[in-house]
């Protein structure tokens, strides 16, 4: 049994933690659902950071409504503080699934530790994603698509691909952008996000080395890289015979690679790439007999496209495949790894392509 001044510490100590409780109602927060980091243009200041808040409405007609605060200052954490002193209510970032970055931002040396910021905030989730925004973060986050029910499901819909689905489209966690940014062997890679008065367009993508973004890849470049880096089976590929062009719907493409470096011989990458679908579309009447020919010339005309692909890739000392990766789960000391760094760049790529369509549709 208690006696009367233990009771009495216990109900003192119930009082002191109830009176601690951080906790505020959902009505006393503002979410954040994007955010846009810009450089600053004028004044002393680096970076303009603009939040994009989702504002609630009570009617049901207007549910896309939404607040954009910006603030200039020298680091995220000092934009964050002063956006703040704003806004009537707590800045919530439980719900902030996009993060775009001007291309003056990823292009400028010395502003990686950006992505660390987002990595280090408890309340910011690691599968927000992350992308590249033209001609700047503040117009990507301002755009408001006709088709938009709420504030930037726009883009998490086309990031995550829940909505369209396209080959055109490389989608980045904020955790695996971080995790890349250090990773021996494998180099970051971002969407590149243009914003076009009410729609998006995203079919470009940017490659980055360990500190800033060395390069972009046209959209065909992208659709190759997805095949790659085997996240894309939907795709088109564009077949040119002679006089008639056909187009093959793919439904299965699947890549393998293996690297070799023989002993006495100069060391290579063996790519395989097999790729299933249906004839779409084309310019003259294709019979079944002839498939086989089209099967050939799309093979070579791939092997072509994707060994393009990889040089310019290798040219730029760039590695968002990963074979770098690939390479020093195979070989374990430190002296392999300084080796693998001298064999890349003069590496060779020897790419061999299956392409099999299975028939040409409705259409006999």
């Amino acid at each position: 049994m208690f006696s009367k001044w233990g009771w009495m510490v216990i109900i003192l100590v119930f009082v002191f933690l109830l009176n601690g409780c951080g906790f505020k109602d959902i009505d006393k927060r503002f979410f954040v659902v994007s955010i846009g980091v810009d450089l600053a243009k004028d004044g002393p200041k680096k970076y303009l950071v603009s939040l994009k808040f989702a504002v609630p409405s009570p009617s049901k007609d207007k549910t896309n409504e939404f607040a954009i605060v910006s603030e200039k200052a020298d680091s995220m954490s000092e934009a964050v503080r002063i956006i703040k002193t704003k806004v009537d209510k707590e800045v919530d970032f439980s719900h902030a699934k996009v993060i775009v970055l001007s291309e003056q931002v990823v292009k400028e040396k010395g502003n990686a530790g950006i992505f660390y910021w987002f990595a280090r905030r408890r309340d910011i989730q690691g599968i927000a994603w992350t992308a590249i925004a033209k001609p700047s973060a503040l117009a990507v986050l301002k755009v408001k698509p006709k088709s938009e029910n709420l504030p930037s499901n726009a883009l998490i819909l086309s990031l995550g691909k829940d909505g369209s689905e396209t080959p055109y489209v490389i989608s980045e966690f904020i955790f695996d952008m971080k995790y890349k940014l250090i990773e021996k062997g494998i180099d970051p890679i971002l969407p590149i996000i243009e914003a076009e008065k009410d729609l998006f367009e995203i079919n470009k993508v940017g490659l980055f080395n360990k500190s800033h973004m060395v390069m972009k890849l046209g959209p065909e470049e992208t659709k190759i890289l997805n095949y790659l880096r085997k996240r894309e089976e939907k795709s088109a590929v564009k077949v040119k015979k002679g006089n008639t062009t056909i187009v093959i719907d793919t439904h299965k493409v699947k890549t393998k690679y293996k690297i070799y470096t023989p002993k006495g011989k100069a060391p290579y990458i063996k790519v395989k790439v097999s790729v299933e679908g249906t004839m779409e579309e084309a310019t003259r009447r294709v019979p079944n007999e002839k498939l086989s020919d089209y099967e050939k010339a799309a093979e070579k005309s791939l092997n072509r496209e994707i060994e393009k692909v990889l040089v310019k890739i290798q040219k730029a000392n760039l590695d968002p495949i990963g074979f770098g990766l690939r390479y020093r789960s195979r070989h374990f000391n430190n002296d392999d790894w300084e080796e693998w760094k001298w064999i890349y760049p003069a590496i060779t790529f020897k790419v061999h392509t299956k392409v099999q369509i299975a028939d040409t549709g409705l259409i006999e």
